[in-house]
């Protein structure tokens, strides 16, 4: 459907405000996530010449981060009239192509495209959209583009595919548990200390472990999402909130758009299957029963969810570290505990469930690092068999850095974390805990709520520095 010239223009006018105000007053009062420094120097960098492609699923805040960097922008004296956004999801910028859109919003005001800062958010909805944005970049060499999309990994593969050399990719996790600790002002819980770990290592402990797992439980079930995180007391009906962002925005929409997806009812009918039994060892058979999906369209649908950011593989090594040349056996990790909630509903301490949300949590702290070589170990070999939750190889796979089993209890077992540090020789193994804090010569026992702050907080200090 073609829309009048006249109402596009209009459109385009009502969405950029700060032409006549100089400022988004909104945006203004929203906290910045730790990962905001590291976006925003790259919408700056003018030294290499690439557009910025900024990554992540529904609803953590990549819209927001964008505003945020258009009012930093205008706050550094940049002309507003020079700053240009475009939500690509909006129905009346269909199949109009990103050169029309930058022409209708310069034209009015008699500028040139050079030197503006243009940004596109949910560029997934615009076909070979790489090419397009390659060819501006190409052309416009003294033009900043910045674009956005919820489909991270399509869109990472496409970026590299089309825009070596072009195109600076920032990705953005959901909220990790410390983001959601420091952004609540909740962090007065935590004191710093040091623990033994081949040396001395930061790390955080707490006089009220309870209050803390209290906070801990309800960022399983909403804290993934900033803006229902920070806003608990307001947002009516949180749980809906979610699964509406998943089922009607991403399962009805987005994948169906970028694959082609004619069953979409089948595909969430499978997406809860796997959201069930997130943190659970799955095979392709029982997974196929259980869904009533051949194992190609299993295969297929799982690539499809991971590409939605929706869920994470983790594959499996031996009690050795090493890997197994047929895969049968992986596990599914939601990469949001909270979509679980979205789901299912809302879900308690003691729920029997919890114990895999919990696990699926501290996985979900490591999603912000790029290459953390994470397997999962399961083994049945002479008379032996055992698991351990979480490793990590070296980057040849030859050689395991560390292991750690993930218990929701105070009585946790540790004979197999054990026989799989000894045989990897691994000095200096993690377990977690609920409430326990023990600090062994060959053992870290520690709670769950305090180990996934500690993995959060480390990683963005180390990245973006100690605030």
């Amino acid at each position: 459907m073609a829309f009048d010239s006249n109402i596009l223009e209009n459109r385009i006018k009502a969405d950029h405000t700060w032409w006549e105000t100089g400022q988004i007053p909104f945006y203004i009062e929203l906290s910045k996530r730790r990962y905001y420094s590291g976006f925003y120097s790259l919408v700056k960098q003018s030294t290499l010449h690439r557009a910025v492609v900024l990554m992540g699923p529904r609803r953590i805040g990549k819209t927001v981060m964008m505003y945020q960097a258009i009012q930093d922008l205008l706050d550094e004296g940049i002309n507003p009239q020079k700053i240009l956004y475009f939500s690509l999801d909006t129905p009346i910028y269909t199949n109009v192509s990103l050169e029309e859109l930058i022409e209708k919003a310069l034209t009015p005001n008699e500028l040139s495209i050079e030197e503006c800062y243009i940004f596109f958010d949910e560029i997934q909805y615009l076909k070979d959209w790489e090419i397009h944005l390659k060819s501006l970049v190409d052309r416009n060499r003294k033009t900043k583009f910045i674009a956005s999309g919820s489909a991270a990994a399509a869109l990472r593969m496409k970026s590299v595919e089309s825009g070596a050399g072009r195109f600076s990719d920032f990705f953005l996790p959901p909220l990790t548990f410390a983001e959601y600790i420091d952004l609540n002002l909740y962090d007065s819980l935590l004191e710093e200390i040091e623990v033994d770990f081949g040396g001395p290592r930061r790390f955080y402990r707490t006089d009220d472990i309870e209050q803390l797992n209290k906070h801990f439980i309800d960022y399983i079930n909403f804290g993934g999402f900033p803006e229902i995180a920070l806003n608990s007391d307001e947002v009516k009906n949180p749980e809906q909130v979610i699964q509406k962002d998943i089922t009607d925005k991403v399962i009805m929409k987005d994948l169906p758009g970028l694959f082609g997806i004619e069953n979409t009812l089948e595909l969430q009918q499978f997406f809860n299957v796997l959201a069930y039994r997130t943190g659970e060892i799955l095979n392709y058979k029982n997974v196929s029963e259980e869904t009533k999906t051949d194992n190609k369209t299993v295969k297929k649908y799982i690539e499809y969810l991971e590409s939605a950011f929706l869920i994470k593989v983790l594959h499996r090594v031996d009690v050795t570290a090493k890997r197994f040349k047929n895969i049968t056996q992986f596990k599914v990790y939601l990469t949001n505990p909270s979509l679980f909630t979205g789901l299912f509903g809302k879900i308690s301490g003691d729920d029997e469930r919890f114990p895999h949300l919990v696990e699926t949590a501290v996985f979900a702290q490591y999603l912000h690092r790029e290459h953390n070589f994470l397997r999962y170990a399961n083994w049945k070999r002479n008379g032996k068999e055992g698991e351990v939750d979480l490793i990590q190889l070296s980057p040849n796979f030859q050689k395991s850095h560390w292991a750690l089993e993930v218990k929701w209890s105070d009585s946790p077992k540790v004979d197999k974390l054990k026989y799989f540090m000894t045989k990897n020789k691994i000095q200096k193994g993690v377990i977690t805990s609920k409430t326990t804090f023990k600090d062994g010569e060959d053992l870290l026992i520690v709670p769950n709520s305090i180990y996934a702050y500690v993995v959060g907080k480390n990683a963005l200090d180390i990245q973006y520095g100690d605030n």
